[in-house]
């Protein structure tokens, strides 16, 4: 009589906890990853950018379980590598890339990306990546899809670009009260900004873009449409470098739009989510 009152409790338990283990066994830690099946997402800072640029978005979207940040990649001013973390098992991993001389060049910051590409083959065996670059950041990475194809690098799966000027930055009085190397790649018609659009056809015809642009003057005319720095029609720029039908962008009009605001709304946290991954990876 007592097994009879206390069976169905005992045997309710057992397939509970049986289940338990089974949802764990999937997604925790026994189960290892496939290197070769994992697609990190690199987030690169802009002119003056640092640890604070993606951190919060990343803390976000980490909480939000999109995916875990493993890595932090460091590059001094000599460009020396250096990268803190390993990967583990998930299904998303971030990785934040951090320039010591955050005013350099797009020449440098190219460079700094292709090594840093070099060493997450050779070293953690990634076979491919997505872009996240936030106003400069996004420059150096289409600069870097403009000059390496090679075997020896990670094959970019997908770029996004957040307030990207790539046809320079035309608010008044910015370059007299700035300095670094990336001023003079940053202005309006500048060689740099030249060279990508007249390497236009070395850009891979396989890589899916997206552009982010903030606009905090909605009544404004159009063509004055801007984050507060830089102008809608700077971060269009990049269509003029990306093959047809593969560039989209989204324009945010918002007063939080700004510049340095836009990495910090949740409605870009969202596009980008849309974009980079599907359903499947984050649910």
């Amino acid at each position: 009589m007592l097994w009879n009152k206390w069976a169905p409790i005992v045997i309710g338990s057992l397939i509970i906890g049986s289940l338990f283990f089974m949802i764990n066994s999937r997604s925790g830690s026994s189960e290892p990853v496939d290197r070769e099946k994992l697609t990190p997402t690199l987030f690169v800072h802009g002119f003056k950018g640092g640890s604070r640029s993606f951190e919060t978005m990343i803390d976000r979207m980490q909480n939000l379980q999109w995916g875990q940040k493993h890595m932090t990649i460091y590059v001094s001013a000599r460009g020396d590598v250096t990268i803190r973390g390993e990967f583990k098992d998930t299904y998303n991993p971030f990785i934040q890339v951090l320039f010591e001389n955050n005013r350099a060049s797009i020449y440098n910051q190219t460079h700094w990306l292709s090594e840093i590409m070099r060493r997450l083959k050779a070293d953690y065996n990634v076979q491919q990546v997505n872009l996240v670059g936030h106003s400069m950041g996004g420059l150096a990475s289409v600069s870097y899809m403009l000059n390496d194809h090679h075997y020896s690098v990670p094959r970019v799966e997908k770029l996004a670009v957040i307030a990207s000027p790539f046809k320079g930055i035309k608010k008044e009085g910015y370059f007299a009260s700035n300095y670094g190397a990336a001023t003079t790649d940053l202005q309006p018609g500048s060689e740099a900004l030249e060279q990508m659009v007249k390497n236009k056809d070395q850009f891979p015809n396989d890589v899916d873009v997206f552009a982010i642009a903030g606009v905090i003057n909605r009544d404004a005319p159009e063509k004055d449409h801007w984050d507060g720095l830089v102008h809608a029609s700077s971060v269009n720029g990049l269509e003029e470098i990306v093959p047809f039908g593969q560039y989209k962008e989204n324009r945010l009009y918002n007063p939080l739009a700004t510049h340095s605001g836009l990495h910090e709304l949740e409605e870009v946290d969202q596009l980008l989510k849309e974009f980079l991954w599907s359903e499947e990876a984050v649910n």
